[in-house]
């Protein structure tokens, strides 16, 4: 190898390793906004109800670096699903799920420089408005939460993807795929 091309090489190494200093997160304070896709699926009334809608969320975080190698965060959202509608044929009919609600989550992330991955679980206290035809049936509950992400850290900015699965008691699948966008203090 010459000693152009060295140098460049060498130069490269140190823009990545300091790219990844002032990219890594820290600990401490982070808010954020994310949208992404929602899908309910529903066996009713002999029939099946699959169906997606815009989703949206907005979550604030404390994250914690006090164990090597790993970090911790606990996380408060607040997510819209939306309001997912199919027209079922047999009989034929229009329904429409919309929920909503607060949750609370623990996340363990393997910190890799700029680079997050993670896993998260926790509790949403859910909201659930049913309609089919004319007729509106309204139920609540608190169920668990899993998930899953990756992270990239820009300084104090961070973009997520994430994909989380809900196991709300009366609906057979609710699970929403985001991308977030994060600032950390």
């Amino acid at each position: 190898m010459n000693g152009k091309a060295r140098a460049v090489l060498t130069g490269l190494a140190v823009t990545l390793l300091m790219h990844a200093q002032t990219g890594a997160a820290a600990d401490g304070l982070y808010l954020g906004l994310g949208i992404g896709a929602a899908t309910v699926k529903d066996d009713f009334q002999a029939s099946t109800f699959e169906a997606d809608d815009v989703a949206y969320k907005g979550f604030i975080g404390w994250r914690f670096d006090e164990i090597p190698v790993i970090d911790l965060a606990v996380e408060a959202a607040y997510t819209n699903f939306g309001k997912p509608s199919q027209t079922q044929s047999m009989p034929a009919q229009n329904v429409e799920y919309q929920l909503q609600g607060p949750s609370l989550a623990g996340l363990l992330i393997l910190p890799l420089g700029p680079l997050d991955v993670y896993a998260k679980g926790g509790v949403l206290d859910w909201k659930l408005d049913q309609t089919i035809g004319a007729t509106t049936t309204s139920r609540s509950g608190t169920d668990g939460f899993y998930g899953v992400g990756v992270g990239f850290y820009l300084w104090k900015l961070a973009f997520r993807a994430e994909y989380e699965r809900f196991e709300i008691k009366d609906v057979d699948r609710l699970e929403m795929l985001s991308l977030d966008v994060l600032l950390q203090f």
